[in-house]
């Protein structure tokens, strides 16, 4: 198989916070921007049916299979070299499509990142002078409090949300190497999806991990490519990537489970101002929520809770995107169809 290198500069339009298991943060992590870039792939591919919810394994919380060694090792002698002749070996195996981008038993990940370099004028710490937490008073939300006025941490009248500080802000390249099948049909077409709506790293529920894809060296139009061709995966199909989103004008239509969805968005001034409003505006989605286990489901939860086996985290997330002309558009932005892989 041949594989083509390209050199990606991003920035960021949010913090990004890629920590590891210490919760340190000084350096970007690849197994993270890696992590982020499956789990939005995965949801593409499950939100755009090319995915079916037979193939997730809800014990792992991706699209999975299990296979032994010596028998995709036999397979694999059966197909010989030929990058579609595996590809299809795989998919007689029914390994699913993300899985075989990025990687599963016998099988190394198409996808790889080389190196990363930081450019400029690059920070770890606390760039925009975030205030380590807020808080949102809950029988008032409107009354949102900074720093020490807040509680250590949420009770019965606070809702305390922490910064992940020092975060990286910046600009970074990073070298990523490619296969070359799926390089214009699969990596491309992801890269421009993220850039539009995907989060990288961690932090999601405070607004972080959304960059700007800044240039893609060597690729004409910045390497923007809005389809994915998944004939380089043995299937006859095209996706386009603003088919699966949709926006909205009823913030309560958040719930809706069959596609991405994203509030019409508003104009904010900075980071900080924009994480606030949209932090209440989930605040006041999540007091009018009466079912429990839905409200835990769409909004994650803290601790454990008798008889609920849910997926961890919000699936209605903080979405702060930059424009053209620098300034900054807000809105919420949705996955929640993926919780019906764990009905």
């Amino acid at each position: 198989m041949a594989k083509v290198k390209l050199k990606i500069d991003f920035e960021t339009i949010t913090p990004l916070w890629t920590g590891d298991a210490w919760m340190e943060n000084s350096e970007i992590r690849p197994s993270s921007l890696i992590g982020s870039l499956r789990f939005w792939f995965e949801v593409i591919c499950y939100f755009g049916g090319i995915c079916k919810k037979e193939e997730f394994d809800s014990d792992k919380g991706r699209f999975e299979k299990d296979i032994k060694n010596d028998e995709i090792k036999k397979k694999f002698l059966d197909s010989g070299t030929d990058f579609n002749n595996q590809v299809q070996a795989l998919r007689e195996l029914n390994v699913p499509i993300p899985a075989i981008v990025f990687g599963t038993t016998g099988w190394r990940s198409l996808i790889e990142i080389k190196g990363i370099q930081l450019l400029e004028d690059y920070c770890f710490g606390n760039k925009l002078n975030l205030p380590g937490k807020f808080c949102i008073n809950k029988n008032n939300p409107n009354q949102i409090q900074e720093g020490n006025n807040c509680p250590v941490r949420s009770n019965n009248d606070y809702s305390v949300f922490y910064f992940k500080i020092p975060y990286f802000w910046g600009k970074f390249l990073v070298s990523f190497e490619v296969e070359q099948n799926i390089k214009d049909a699969i990596f491309l077409p992801l890269l421009t999806f993220m850039d539009k709506y995907g989060y990288w790293g961690g932090g999601w529920n405070i607004g972080y991990g959304r960059l700007k894809v800044f240039s893609v060296e060597g690729e004409s139009n910045g390497g923007k490519k809005e389809e994915f061709d998944f004939s380089c995966e043995g299937l006859n199909e095209k996706l386009n990537i603003h088919s699966i989103v949709e926006t909205i004008n009823v913030v309560n239509d958040l719930k809706n489970k069959t596609k991405i969805l994203i509030t019409k968005s508003t104009s904010c001034e900075n980071y900080l101002n924009a994480i606030k409003g949209l932090i209440l505006k989930k605040a006041n989605l999540r007091k009018i929520e009466n079912d429990q286990k839905e409200r835990h489901y769409l909004f994650g939860k803290t601790g454990n809770i008798q008889g609920e086996d849910l997926p961890q985290g919000s699936k209605i997330l903080p979405y702060i995107n930059k424009s053209n002309n620098n300034s900054y558009e807000c809105g919420l932005l949705s996955i929640a169809g993926i919780l019906s892989l764990y009905d």
